[in-house]
């Protein structure tokens, strides 16, 4: 066969055999892996897990010790993937928040909707990715049929068209890798995509998400409930650490995140605690409005605006020093997540706005299809990188993702605009939603509950 650029390789010259590699070993890359260690139908089987970092230690995460700025709001149904990969209680050993409230507001109305569950139930724990990467990474040394290769870099890959070949890949170092089934977890700028041709749509969103680490003082002294506030250039998020840290994740537009990034701390925390308390926005026939259609609603136990008690965010003190970054945001998604030989997961197959918290467990979901799929191969004897097979999960990721990637991202074009009859609507919308708890409950399952 041969490699783009002309370099030809033969099965007798491969550097070595592997049922599958995984190319990536972040949060989702590691867990595919981990994934397939357990699963029972690939105990016969070789598995290649292709890092090209440097997993960190968990030593790090000890209690005292600074947050990283990078957090992901996990789901309940990503902690039943962890449970299941017996990661879990190393993860939550270290230090895990669990939010059981998230509470999303408007700057141009008083709108607003509030999602809660009860005292033994969560809606997410707020969890920093390295700590997740670390895990999954100690959690690799059980399994003896996955191998680990970390600064491994990947140069180029080959996937055939057909079964009659095996999926290649060199590497930096001139190592060459052949495997019936090459899973690309190598992000949004993913050299498996490239390498699979699968059709890809992209577009940038014009905003940078800036992160940070704040410290903060709340009313109760408790910090168990997430924040998000819309304003006209994206939304800021506030995301439980501890009862008094918290992350942050604020979108707004290239410039003004790098403005944001540069100021001295004590203006930073100025401009967001602005951000998060400001009425200067506020339209007050909408108010006026909205105020009126609660006082007729019979299905809103709150009739006469919001209630007091947990609706003020926390009160931001002080930034911690070199926390904070920004990283552009973007939309991206395969039209299949598969091809012969080939199947993508997480960022590599779909990219979104991170407004709603939910990209990487979507990746998850995908790890978790996936190998139920290809343990279902492997007890019917089948081809692992067989179209038939790999199809079952490109339909099933496609159709799990997709709504809720459309719905994030009209959800941000809504709430980047204070024209006012989209201010409008929205307010009365998003009032009306929070009034129905059934279909607030519904939501809620969907996105977060156990499934």
């Amino acid at each position: 066969m041969k490699l783009p650029g002309g370099t030809i390789i033969c099965a007798k010259n491969a550097s070595s055999y592997y049922d599958a590699v995984i190319v990536g070993g972040g949060m989702v890359g590691n867990a595919m892996a981990c994934s397939l260690g357990a699963n029972k139908s690939f105990q016969s089987k070789r598995v290649l897990l292709l890092d090209a970092g440097r997993s960190p230690s968990l030593s790090s995460f000890e209690s005292g010790a600074p947050f990283n700025n990078r957090v992901v709001a996990t789901s309940p149904t990503s902690i039943d993937i962890f449970k299941k990969l017996g990661v879990w209680e190393r993860i939550n050993s270290h230090r895990a928040k669990k939010v059981n409230r998230l509470f999303v507001f408007d700057s141009c109305s008083t709108s607003e909707i509030e999602f809660e569950r009860g005292q033994n139930e969560e809606v997410a724990y707020i969890i920093e990715n390295d700590l997740i990467v670390g895990s999954l990474y100690e959690k690799l040394a059980d399994y003896k049929n996955v191998d680990v290769k970390t600064g491994a870099k990947v140069e180029v890959c080959f996937i055939p068209n057909g079964l009659e070949n095996m999926a290649t890949i060199k590497l930096e170092n001139g190592d060459v890798i052949e495997t019936s089934l090459l899973i690309g977890a190598d992000g949004v700028n993913s050299k498996v995509r490239h390498a699979s041709n699968v059709d890809y749509t992209t577009f940038n969103y014009n905003q940078h998400g800036l992160v940070g680490i704040v410290n903060i003082e709340t009313a109760n002294g408790k910090n168990e409930t997430a924040w998000q506030r819309f304003t006209t250039l994206g939304p800021v998020a506030l995301l439980p650490l501890s009862d008094t840290i918290s992350g942050l994740t604020w979108s707004t537009s290239p410039e003004e995140a790098q403005r944001l990034k540069q100021l001295p701390a004590d203006q930073f925390v100025d401009e967001l605690n602005s951000a998060l308390f400001s009425q200067d926005d506020q339209l007050p026939y909408v108010n006026q409005a909205i105020f009126a259609l609660n006082k007729m609603n019979p299905f809103r136990t709150e009739t006469f605006g919001r209630k007091a008690e947990g609706t003020t965010p926390p009160h931001i003190i002080s930034v911690q020093d070199k926390s904070r970054a920004s990283f552009p945001l973007g939309f991206g998604n395969a039209h299949s997540y598969i091809t012969t030989r080939c199947a993508l997961i997480g960022d590599a197959a779909h990219r979104m706005h991170p407004l709603a918290g939910q990209g990487v467990n979507l990746g998850w979901s995908d790890v978790q299809i996936l190998d139920k799929i290809l343990g279902d191969a492997v007890r019917e004897g089948a081809d692992i990188g067989s179209i038939t097979y790999l199809r079952e999960y490109d339909s099933a990721a496609q159709k799990h993702n997709l709504p809720v990637m459309v719905s994030v991202d009209l959800l941000n074009r809504i709430y980047r605009t204070d024209a006012p009859a989209i201010v409008a609507a929205r307010a009365f919308g998003l009032n009306a939603f929070n009034s129905l708890g059934p279909v607030k409950n519904f939501l809620m399952n969907y996105l977060s509950a156990h499934r």
